[in-house]
């Protein structure tokens, strides 16, 4: 696992993500968005929460659809942007180690391309575990480490992957699975999503590709 980690405490990284939602905004394409649907399997009275929620596109997606959505973020200005796009969703401010939310409370999480940039994310994974009821489902998006446009990054420069997050982690989907398994989750899939490029899909083979987007659940309880 690469790591690159310039933050010393959590306030750093509140800070870092404030200065960043101040002025501009994290999202994906709505093709990511369409695939995670399909990927949760929401019902028409399923509650979902989004972990790390960014600017609320997501959160905006959902609700379009007639879901009851929740979202949370250490960024202040985050939550005020999200708040704007989605005026209807249940927002507060949490660290996505410690979440203000009951043991084995939600059916239905994500977290995309978040986890990452978490100061501990196996506390972050472990913690998705505890408010998942068992058989809960939960979508989480990671970066890969040799994705193919960052290995003509390294022929070229000489430098590998970076994000230009005050916390950047990039593994292997190996490395993601044991990490992930670590923390309690069953995965029941792995996709790779390489930001709507179909190319990568055809010349480039899967451990190359730029995320892979893990559907897990909470094992059930016996």
């Amino acid at each position: 696992m690469l790591e690159r980690v310039k933050a010393k405490s959590l306030a750093d990284v509140r800070e870092a993500y404030n200065k960043i939602y101040a002025e501009a905004e994290y999202g994906d394409k709505e093709v990511l968005y369409h695939r995670v649907y399909k990927l949760l399997s929401v019902s028409s009275d399923d509650f979902v929460l989004d972990i790390a929620c960014g600017a609320g596109q997501w959160l905006r997606f959902l609700s379009d659809r007639g879901h009851n959505v929740a979202g949370c973020e250490l960024s202040e200005n985050a939550l005020v942007r999200a708040k704007k796009r989605c005026p209807e969703a249940l927002l507060f401010q949490a660290d996505g180690t410690d979440l203000p939310l009951g043991d084995k409370s939600w059916s239905k999480v994500t977290c995309l391309g978040s986890l990452e940039h978490f100061l501990d994310p196996l506390a972050g994974a472990k913690e998705v575990v505890r408010i998942l009821k068992p058989g809960g489902r939960v979508v989480i998006m990671l970066p890969n480490s040799y994705y193919s446009g960052d290995l003509w990054r390294v022929l070229r420069t000489g430098y590998g992957p970076n994000h230009h997050q005050i916390v950047d982690r990039f593994a292997t989907v190996g490395e993601w699975t044991d990490l992930l398994k670590e923390a309690g989750l069953n995965i029941l899939k792995v996709d790779r999503y390489d930001k709507g490029k179909w190319f990568r899909r055809l010349f480039f083979p899967f451990n190359f590709a730029y995320h892979f987007v893990f559907t897990c659940e909470r094992p059930a309880e016996r």
